[in-house]
């Protein structure tokens, strides 16, 4: 084998690491250990708990590779982004991230304030709004996580709501409006008291321990 100066092995050495480092997975965790997480939209209108836990990269930096990413936060969509979203369409960086993230087993995450049709939803014509809602339902078929903005990030007192089960059905409405009064992580019921599957999501998102009393 021909004679190598140490130099000239730095830079063989240099180069192969480089290489392979190129060709490995990247990185899905910040310098400070913090789970990456793809950001669409504003990091303002993340809940708590995501800014707290996830370091962001935003959809400008995305370059097609999901694998960095512990999930996706959907903050901001518009209407012909949600569609192509369900229908499968990769032909723009926000779709193509949702459809890669969920192909590839990675949790996506869709804020509610970012569906711009539901802020018409007393004016749009039925039918055109019941379209935009049948994609989000597709979405959510798929395993995307609806995060409703009124109550995520809220708690309840355990001692605040003993009684709040005298109707005897907890709905989607009347979970909100107990996570909107209360603070703590501990909800009351009494025994007997049906929760709607809307609500028990509700609770389930707002991280909430749900506890039966006589």
């Amino acid at each position: 084998m021909e004679n190598v100066s140490f130099e000239a092995l730095v830079e063989l050495v240099t180069k192969e690491v480089l290489k392979s480092l190129e060709s490995a997975d990247c990185n899905t965790f910040d310098s400070k250990g913090k789970p990456l997480a793809l950001l669409i939209g504003s990091k303002d209108d993340l809940p708590a708990f995501a800014q707290e836990k996830y370091s962001f990269d935003t959809i400008d930096s995305y370059n097609g590779d999901i694998s960095c990413y512990e999930c996706v936060f959907v903050c901001e969509l518009t209407c012909a982004e949600l569609a192509d979203c369900a229908l499968g369409r990769d032909c723009r960086a926000v779709p193509c991230a949702v459809i890669k993230a969920l192909l590839g087993g990675k949790k996506v995450y869709l804020l509610e304030s970012a569906l711009p049709h539901r802020k018409y939803r007393e004016t749009a014509d039925r039918a055109f709004y019941s379209m935009l809602e049948g994609y989000v339902n597709s979405l959510r078929s798929f395993g995307v996580e609806l995060i409703r903005q009124q109550w995520y990030g809220k708690n309840l007192n355990k001692d605040a709501i003993a009684d709040n089960s005298v109707d005897k059905v907890i709905t989607e409405q009347l979970a909100i409006t107990l996570c909107e009064k209360t603070q703590g992580d501990l909800i009351r019921l009494k025994k007997g008291t049906v929760i709607t599957p809307s609500a028990k999501d509700i609770f389930n998102h707002s991280q909430f321990k749900v506890e039966f009393v006589d």
